[in-house]
């Protein structure tokens, strides 16, 4: 070997860091809650003082200090009607399961001894594997006394081999695999098909954490399904480079979950969505293991058949590990924020920013109401006289002097990465954009806050759970064309639905953008609803879901723009895809699937074969 050649090879075996398997970064506590999102360290409260209070010491960029929530409650109260007072009695443990519902498969169970594979049937663990983070699935494991029909076992691979065995040995004794990655999902896809007679078991894949390789010559990286995206950031971070996918889930969802539901970050007018980043991906299915042995940005080779596992929620096999595309970490990280009078003002803004081309890293709208729930938020100030000056005058400021309405103002959230030329540059051009629409600076430090805050919504659904309120959101995808109008017939129709079924409180609908595309934009909606007196809140829920299905299918909306369907969606399938592609998915399905291994039902039915 010549001596350059010797001295490339150098050169490219220094550029691939290969790493034997590395332990999670580590947390004050991993643990997550039985009973609602989040760590078991987390959570909100109401102290002796009556106050909302934030617990634990995670999300500083949202409560830098005092954790204390004086507005939260008042706030609350005038809005949704929430009563303090009236509390409802949760369980707490988690529900049991329904005596005799069981199935247990020897021949599998001896597989799995035979293969030194541990197999888990503690009822907690299996209940835990049950469901997702749904409003109602969560509703349903506090207050329900039991579950008819949950994972009867619970595996946790450690390799891409030991997943090979089990679903072989799936295959073999006819046994249903229910994929599960960090259980965030809120589409139904892990609840169990009650009519399933095969024995279950979910293959928790959140112990296949391993980066396998980093390679800055070709920038990309190779990670393991199981890893978290908190996790994964950090560890990359540590290898100069970053992947730039952070969902509102990252603390919890995994990589695979990802894949599998098509994800989409905060962060996507930079890095894409998670199709954007995925190279080649191993997939193992009941007819072997799916991937390509070419690891290039682009193919010309007929339908990219690894392009099969993004979004298959599931249906065709469980994914071990990825090859993303990865990038050097920004130079520099620049938050921003800016006021509108209103939420159409916003959209105009966001449009023509889109049209400009100076699209920043993340860039959000929230409505009103959102914006209103962001300042009830703000925590106690350690010089309460003070805050409360600056915050009349503040007010004063943008009422008084600069015209907006406190009841229709909104604002806008910014992440700017990039070098520090192209930040300031995209900066200036969006300043100059939203002054032309009424826009006020908002300023640095309530982007960054604004930002943060998505990761602690959840915390306030449990919490408000307590008190007869039940809060959700959903997402979609829609044309600019459209986008008012579906707003605007979202917030007429949940109040409908509700004044029909003899809701006393008016329901709370809040809206924001979280994406911008060339040709349209991701739409996410929050609504809750006070269900004091309502005899079946969880059917009440059910139809306002339906019903704003309804509304998105009629204004020219997606089903879902990042979540999937799962179970939740699925019945709407036909009604925004064609007759051949279902035809399509369910030829897919029998194809890489006959036996119906991967019984998830997640997007289409899938009628599982006789047992053996």
């Amino acid at each position: 070997m010549s001596g350059a050649q010797d001295g490339a090879s150098l050169k490219r075996l220094q550029s691939v860091l290969s790493h034997v398997r590395e332990a999670p970064a580590p947390v004050a506590s991993s643990k997550t809650r039985w009973d609602g999102w989040g760590y078991e360290d987390t959570n909100i409260f109401l102290n002796p003082q009556g106050v909302v209070e934030f617990a634990g010491t995670r999300y500083e960029e949202v409560f830098p200090a005092a954790r204390v929530l004086p507005g939260v409650r008042a706030w609350a109260e005038s809005k949704v009607g929430l009563d303090v007072d009236r509390r409802i009695t949760m369980n707490s443990s988690p529900p049991k399961i329904k005596a005799g519902s069981e199935v247990m498969n020897q021949g599998f169970l001896a597989a799995m001894e035979a293969q030194a594979l541990p197999v888990d049937l503690d009822p907690i663990t299996r209940v835990r594997h049950s469901h997702g983070q749904t409003c109602g699935e969560i509703f349903r494991i506090r207050t329900c006394t039991e579950f008819e029909r949950v994972p009867d076992a619970v595996i946790s691979p450690l390799t891409h081999e030991q997943v090979q065995a089990v679903v072989s040995a799936a295959v073999e004794h006819n046994v249903v695999i229910i994929p599960y990655g960090g259980g965030t999902n809120v589409s139904n896809a892990l609840t169990c098909t009650e009519d399933e007679r095969r024995m279950i078991v979910s293959l928790d894949m959140r112990k296949m954490t391993a980066i396998l390789s980093v390679d800055k010559e070709n920038m990309t990286a190779v990670v393991e399904a199981g890893i978290t995206g908190l996790d994964l950031h950090n560890k990359l971070k540590n290898k100069g480079v970053t992947l730039g996918h952070e969902p509102d889930s990252w603390e919890f969802s995994t990589v695979g979950g990802w894949v599998a539901t098509r994800a989409s970050g905060m962060k996507k007018n930079t890095y894409g969505n998670i199709e954007d980043m995925v190279i080649n991906l191993t997939m193992v299915t009941p007819q072997g293991t799916l991937t390509k042995s070419c690891n290039v940005p682009r193919v010309s080779m007929g339908p990219d058949m690894v392009q099969l596992a993004l979004g298959s929620e599931g249906q065709f096999g469980v994914v071990t590990r990825v090859m993303f595309r990865v990038r050097p970490l920004p130079e520099v990280q620049l938050y921003d924020s800016i006021l509108f009078p209103t939420f159409p003002d916003g959209i105009a803004a966001l449009n023509d920013i889109t049209r400009k081309g100076c699209i920043p890293a993340s860039l959000r709208l929230l409505d009103n109401t959102q914006f209103q729930l962001g300042q009830a938020l703000k925590p106690e100030s350690s010089h309460p006289m003070t805050a409360h000056l600056i915050s009349l005058a503040t007010k004063a400021y943008v009422t008084k002097i600069k015209g907006f309405d406190v009841n229709t103002m909104c604002a806008a959230t910014i992440l700017f990465e990039g070098t520090k030329e192209q930040t300031e540059r995209y900066q200036r051009e969006i300043h100059a954009i939203a002054a032309k629409h009424g826009g006020m600076i908002g300023g640095a430090e309530n982007g960054k806050r604004g930002y943060f805050l998505t990761y602690v919504i959840a915390y306030i659904r449990d919490f408000v759970m307590d008190f007869y309120f039940l809060t959700d959101s959903f997402e979609t995808a829609v044309p600019w064309s459209n986008v008012t109008q579906l707003v605007a017939d979202i917030q007429e129709e949940i109040p409908r639905v509700c004044a029909d079924h003899g809701v006393a409180n008016k329901p709370v609908v809040m809206c924001r953008i979280s994406q911008v595309y060339e040709s349209g934009v991701c739409l996410y909606v929050y609504y809750g609803v006070n269900f004091y007196g309502v005899d079946e809140p969880l059917k009440l829920f059910h139809t306002i879901e339906q019903s704003c299905v309804d509304v998105m299918i009629r204004n020219g909306a997606a089903l879902s723009h990042h979540h999937g369907i799962g179970k939740h969606r699925k019945k709407w399938l036909p009604q925004v895809v064609s007759p051949p592609a279902l035809t399509a998915l369910h030829g897919l399905k029998a194809a890489v699937d006959p036996t119906n291994v991967f019984a998830t039902n997640n997007i289409i039915t899938t009628t599982p074969p006789l047992s053996k």
